[in-house]
């Protein structure tokens, strides 16, 4: 003890030296062993006292002088405390901070039992969720489940759950896992559904949420009207009540020039689409796919199918011009007319043609009288030849006659 008081006078009799890290850690030591060893002295003497009363008030007198001692000592320790505290921290902050190493946790050993279940865990999860899911299976909630449609106007739900293909026996897991089956069902089976999409909500609900194809005409048919799809896809016929105020009316017989159609509307702005009335075929001998459009405001376009998208637009600008219902031909280059004047032209067309006939007939018959005249000169010449013929005979027969009577 008396040998670790020196080192710690000598210690603080440096303050002005450098300190080690070792000599650091040997001062804090050193204190606080002195400080436990005089605790320790604390509670013995305090025992002591206890024990004998006499001793306690003798005690207290070593005390009183103990205390102005060590107050005095205390003055120098603080003193040097503060000297030495000074050269610590300039000392401290020259030199790095050493890192906290953290002790490792030891680890308590487990009891047999606890390594067990630890083991059987597992199997015993396993089991219980199996068993979980089995009972579930055999109950009727495993069938149960409630099914929305929702965005069609005109598909009810009972044609989407058909077409789907979902029965009331399906397990709603089958649902969830098969759910893009039940959606290409949908999709082959009812013409009217563009998209379809299945959606799933805890515990057992789900909504189909569809997209519809629009109809962008009729069909005139001896039945009635039937509508067309933007696919080009016929309809079931539909009663009178159930058309719009104004549609479009298609009355094509190739399903073919129908689709090719519906493209080429699908082209085109829609406004100029609502103004066409009635699409029929022109049976034109020079164009074959040549069109009739009727317009609502009384005009009628000459299109061919094919150059349907790149013409049209330009009837915006033709109509603006006409004074009167009139025809916008735009079969070769684009030009207009009327009915009147076409009816003129035809009433020509038809009157040359009539001369013209009239001709033909006329030169047919003149050639059949030349053919008549020609014949009949033919059949006197052979008949003249023919008595020609007889006389020589018989002149012939003469002479030979008074040549066997000499």
């Amino acid at each position: 003890m008396a040998k670790e008081k020196e080192q710690d006078k000598q210690q603080d009799t440096k303050p002005q030296e450098e300190l080690t890290e070792w000599q650091k850690r040997n001062i804090k030591f050193l204190k606080k062993k002195e400080a436990e060893e005089l605790e320790k002295k604390k509670q013995q003497e305090k025992m002591r006292l206890e024990r004998n009363p006499y001793a306690a008030s003798q005690k207290q007198a070593e005390d009183d002088e103990d205390k102005d001692s060590k107050e005095k000592v205390a003055d120098k320790a603080s003193d040097k405390k503060k000297e030495s505290s000074e050269f610590s921290e300039i000392v401290e902050s020259d030199q790095p901070k050493p890192k906290k190493v953290k002790k490792p946790k030891e680890k308590k050993e487990r009891s047999p039992l606890q390594k067990a279940i630890r083991h059987a865990l597992p199997v015993l999860l396993g089991a219980v969720l199996v068993l979980a899911i089995s009972i579930f299976l055999v109950s009727p909630l495993s069938k149960k489940k409630v099914i929305t449609v929702e965005g069609g106007n005109r598909a009810t739900q009972e044609d989407v759950l058909s077409a789907s293909g979902i029965s009331s026996s399906d397990y709603f897991f089958s649902l969830i896992l098969n759910r893009s089956s039940y959606m290409h069902n949908i999709l082959k089976n009812d013409k009217l559904i563009r998209e379809a999409k299945m959606t799933y909500h805890f515990p057992n609900k789900f909504t189909i949420k569809i997209k519809e194809y629009n109809i962008v005409a009729y069909a005139q048919t001896d039945d009635g009207y039937q509508p067309i799809l933007e696919n080009g896809t016929r309809l079931g016929v539909v009663s009178s009540q159930d058309l719009p105020d104004n549609f479009l009316t298609i009355n094509l017989s190739s399903e073919k020039e129908i689709e090719q159609l519906i493209k080429a509307f699908s082209k085109l702005d829609k406004s100029l689409v609502q103004q066409i009335q009635i699409v029929s075929s022109a049976d034109s001998s020079t164009t074959s796919d040549l069109l009739n459009l009727e317009m609502h405001d009384g005009n009628t376009v000459r299109v061919p199918l094919s150059e349907l998208d790149e013409k049209l637009p330009y009837y915006d600008k033709i109509k603006q011009n006409l004074t009167e219902n009139s025809i916008v031909d735009m079969e070769v280059g684009i030009y207009t007319t009327t009915s009147t004047i076409e009816s003129e032209a035809a009433a020509e067309k038809e009157k040359a043609q009539n001369e013209a006939n009239a001709d033909e007939s006329q030169m047919e018959s003149t050639d059949e009288s030349t053919e008549l005249t020609e014949s009949n000169d033919t059949e006197s010449q052979s008949e003249v030849s023919q008595e020609a013929s007889a006389t020589s005979t018989e002149t012939d027969a003469v002479s030979d006659t008074s040549s066997t009577q000499q």
